[in-house]
């Protein structure tokens, strides 16, 4: 799932998610109203064997988290169990990731694309067959795909939104073609013995999303037969941005692989995590450090990434503990709290702007930014407890000198700070951590639609600078 940009469910952990039966259903319908031709039908239709096993799978209980298990399931011992697609029995589920994913995991950790990778046909047979699978589920989801065009709609953001939004997919299939490359998906179709998309061009199409100066462009196809088409910007609601695309369309200022710094319009900067897990490294500070010499008019601490950042990279301070590199632990914890020092007393508006979670290190980021506006789900705190550790980044020194904000007396304070911080509270959004005051209400905004939370952003930076 994840390698290929899709949820960590994957295809049978959704199908559990959901309900087998309740997924039954859906194919069913889609097999009497979609049209006799689409491809749908040779997968969904009657004579595919699956069919069987998913029959069985709902007569026998077993319709997915809501009943005793579906594909995945927990035996009569409580050993994990998962559905062998061959037999239809039930064995012990492999926790071991394969090969290509793990490759996967240090390519997207190094900012590197995965899909490349994932499709490469190596020497070793479990990876040739790894391989192999990842070549023809790529192939005929994205042909399937690409044979939309222009019969569902003559835009290919229309599919890609749909996916995002609606299946909350890293990419849509069509920024997943443009990473793979016309030729490269052609050959891949080809190889599957699918036929190649009339937009394809059998591998001479150009890429659907182009930039034009700052603005991001997608190609539309005004009829059957159109190969070429016209390149139109995005379509988006008025007040949304997302960053993860208008982001192609800049140049950054300085750049690892855990983070970089962009130039917005209106002379603004824009932190942007972008590790495994958005974990927080040197290298990562590093850029908010240079963010607070080159801070423009005013920053945003930002990314599309499903959580803001889970914390420091623990498995660099275990690699520093295993070493005895004391000093080398004294350095990095040194740089952090210097480095968010630093964004407290930018002498511009500084917004922190999370989604998902924003724990440990990372909260100790925005914890110092002058306002946050956050997404309704995200989730805020100080968790080192939990792993015999104590938050050294700033986090204990600002929700002691909130909660002193809030109830006037130092001893409440420093009892407050104690508590929620010696048991890992967490506010699982911003009205719950607005309790903790890791959330301070008065001053730090909540959006529904994270899609809108740079141009809040924004709005607040212009405020603040206005007043």
């Amino acid at each position: 799932g994840r390698p290929m940009g899709i949820p960590k469910t994957g295809v049978f952990g959704l199908y559990d998610l959901i309900g087998i039966d309740l997924m039954a259903d859906v194919v069913d319908t889609l097999g009497s109203i979609l049209p006799v031709e689409d491809a749908f039908h040779a997968v969904g239709g009657e004579a595919n064997p699956a069919r069987g096993l998913i029959e069985k799978l709902v007569a026998d209980g077993y319709t997915g988290n809501k009943g005793k298990g579906g594909f995945y399931r927990i035996g009569d011992n409580g050993e994990e169990l998962a559905v062998d697609l061959e037999t239809g029995g039930a064995r012990t589920k492999n926790h071991a990731l394969p090969d290509k994913a793990l490759q996967a995991a240090e390519n997207q950790a190094a900012g590197k694309e995965t899909l490349l990778d994932l499709i490469r046909l190596p020497e070793g047979e479990n990876e040739q067959r790894q391989a192999r699978y990842c070549r023809n589920v790529l192939a005929r989801v994205l042909a399937y795909a690409a044979s939309l065009i222009p019969q569902v709609t003559t835009s290919p953001q229309d599919i890609d939104d749909a996916m995002k939004l609606g299946f909350n997919w890293v990419r849509g299939p069509f920024e997943m073609m443009d990473a793979l490359g016309a030729k490269t998906l052609s050959d891949l179709i080809l190889e599957a013995g699918q036929s190649v998309p009339g937009i394809l061009r059998n591998g001479q199409a150009a890429p659907f999303y182009a930039c034009k100066g700052r603005a991001l462009q997608v190609t539309n196809y005004s009829s059957e037969g159109d190969s070429e088409g016209a390149l139109l910007p995005v379509v988006l609601p008025e007040g949304v941005v997302r960053f993860h695309m208008s982001r192609r369309c800049l140049d950054p200022i300085q750049r690892n692989n855990a983070a970089s710094l962009y130039r917005l319009e209106g002379d603004l900067r824009l932190i942007e995590f972008h590790s495994k897990a958005n974990a927080l490294t040197r290298e990562s500070m590093e850029i908010v450090a240079a963010a607070t010499k080159d801070y423009g008019k005013g920053i945003i601490i930002h990314n599309d990434a499903q959580h803001f950042s889970a914390g420091v990279d623990l498995n660099g301070v275990l690699e520093l503990i295993e070493l005895q590199d004391w000093s080398g632990i004294n350095d990095f914890l040194s740089h952090f709290q210097q480095t968010v020092k630093a964004l407290k007393y930018t002498p511009v508006p500084v917004v922190g702007a999370p989604s998902g979670l924003a724990i440990g290190g990372g909260f100790e980021v925005i914890a110092h930014a002058d306002k946050v506006i956050a997404h309704a789900n995200s989730v805020m705190g100080l968790v080192e407890a939990g792993v015999g550790l104590v938050p050294g980044g700033g986090g204990v020194k600002e929700t002691f000198n909130r909660w002193y904000a809030s109830t006037g007396d130092w001893s409440k304070a420093a009892w407050n700070t104690w508590m929620q911080i010696g048991y890992s509270r967490i506010g699982n959004s911003p009205e719950q951590s607005a309790k903790l005051v890791y959330f301070v209400d008065g001053r730090d905004a909540m959006v529904m639609n994270r899609d809108r939370l740079v141009n809040t952003a924004v709005a607040a930076i212009e405020q603040m600078r206005a007043t």
